[in-house]
This record gives C-alpha cells, sequence and structure tokens, in this order.
C-alpha cells in the first residue's frame, strides 16, 4: 500500500529537522568546502562563457561541456568534505530527504553564495565586461522561464536523489563524471531558453557583480520549487520503505553520502 514518508509524528520530524549532530568546527570545514567548490564550479563556469580572447562569442558546446566539468572538478574537489552541494536547490532537496538538517541547510546556501560571488569576483580582476548572465530568451514569458527551470532542476534533483539512495551505492562509482555529464545534457537541452541556470547561486553571483537584475527571480524560484517537487516525490513514492536511521549528518561529509 502507497505510503509517504512524511507521514511520521511531527515533533520528531520537527526534531530532526533541527537537529546538528556535528561539531561547529566540522560544520566549518564543510561550510568552507561548499564555498571553495562553488567557487571553483562558477569561475572554471563562467570562464567557458568568455569564449576567446578575441571576438568570437563562445559556442554552445563549449559553454555546456566547461560547467559540465566544473561540477565534476568541483565534486571531486570537495565532494567528501561537505557533500559538494554546490548549489541552493541541492541542499532544499537533502533537506526534504532528510540528509541535512535546516540548520546546516542554512549555512550551506550562505556559503554557495558566498563562493559564487568569489569565484565570479575573480574572473572580474581579469576581464571587466559583462558575461555568464543569465536572462530568458526573449520570446520567454518569466512564467515559461519558472517552468523550464522548474523541470531542468527537477530533472537534475531526481538524479540527486537517486545518488543519496542506499540501494544506489553500489552505482556510484565515477559519480563526479556522471554528474558533470548530466549538467551539461541539461545545458544543452535547456540553455537556448534560459540559460540553464539550475542553480541560483550560479546566478546571483554575476547579477550582483554586474547590477543586473533582470528576470532574476526566475533562477531563485524555478530551481527552489523544481528541487522541493521533485525530491517530495522521489521521497513519498521512491524512498525505501525502511527509514534510514537520520544520523545522515556525517561527521566527514555532513550528509551521510562519499563521493
Amino acid at each position: 500500500m502507497f505510503s509517504c514518508k512524511f507521514n511520521v509524528d511531527p515533533y520528531l520530524r520537527l526534531k530532526k529537522l533541527v537537529k546538528v549532530d556535528t561539531t561547529l568546527w566540522d560544520t566549518f570545514l564543510a561550510a568552507l568546502g561548499e564555498v571553495i567548490g562553488t567557487a571553483m564550479l562558477v569561475f572554471v563556469g563562467c570562464m567557458g562563457c568568455i569564449g576567446t580572447m578575441g571576438p568570437l562569442p563562445p559556442s554552445s558546446v563549449q559553454i555546456a561541456l566547461t560547467f559540465g566539468f566544473a561540477v565534476m572538478v568541483a565534486i571531486q574537489c570537495v565532494g567528501h568534505i561537505s557533500g559538494a552541494h554546490l548549489n541552493p536547490a541541492v541542499t532544499a532537496a537533502a533537506v526534504i530527504v532528510g540528509n541535512t538538517s535546516l540548520p546546516i541547510a542554512g549555512v550551506y546556501m550562505v556559503a554557495q553564495c558566498l563562493g559564487g560571488l568569489i569565484g565570479y569576483g575573480l574572473l572580474k580582476l581579469s576581464d571587466s565586461a559583462s558575461f555568464c548572465i543569465t536572462d530568458l530568451n526573449s520570446e520567454l514569458t518569466p512564467a515559461a522561464g519558472v517552468m523550464a527551470e522548474l523541470l531542468a532542476t527537477a530533472i537534475l534533483i531526481f538524479f540527486a536523489c537517486a545518488v543519496w539512495d542506499p540501494r544506489n551505492a553500489s552505482n556510484s562509482d565515477s559519480l563526479s563524471l556522471r554528474f558533470g555529464l548530466c549538467i551539461s545534457v541539461l545545458c544543452f537541452a535547456f540553455a537556448p531558453y534560459t540559460g540553464c541556470s539550475l542553480n541560483p547561486a550560479r546566478t546571483f553571483a554575476p547579477a550582483v557583480w554586474n547590477g543586473y537584475w533582470n528576470n532574476h527571480w526566475v533562477y531563485w524560484i524555478g530551481p527552489l520549487l523544481g528541487g522541493i517537487i521533485s525530491a517530495s516525490i522521489y521521497r513519498c513514492v521512491f524512498s525505501p520503505k525502511t527509514e534510514q536511521d537520520n544520523s545522515t549528518q556525517d561527521a566527514s561529509t555532513l550528509n551521510g553520502i562519499e563521493t
């Protein structure tokens, strides 16, 4: 019989949401990992948007592959430290499936935005032009933009939930490469419509540094809604019926998975 795993004692659920099992030092190291990882992602990914040092614009293939491989590098570097969320939508999903508590999620999201600002800021030191800014295709309405970002991020989060599923532990080899290719294929599909942000922190940094806020809200609402909806569906429909012990904030990864 179908049973959603949200149907548990509300007090117990709230207690798990706010419980932090790690030390302050471990939390700091994990947050630092998120700062460094997101900085790497934005720095390398947005460098792919510059193209050549001449007048030729970068190709869509270059941008998609650069962002995919940037994610691969970041996950490989900090996955064992923080779990390499690198994205507020991924962190929100981790809360939904019970892998991260609300306090840790708040720390992660701040760290991700800070990392994005640092990564993009390093690029601006060498190139003062505006680049890597996400905005909607001129023929797309904001509502359609939200839907596109929602769907793209929902696919990414479903991918992440499958990785976090203990039944999939034997298929976690080359995980960073798999995530990178997932990002690339989503960029190939969705970039013509919204730029395929998937990540509020990735869009936030160029917006701050360039003062460009056109349709910025789309890149928060769409990915966060997509992450929450996708993670909720996975938890209610596909998660194992036997609830895991929610000591998920492993001191080594802070999300109970190893990459």
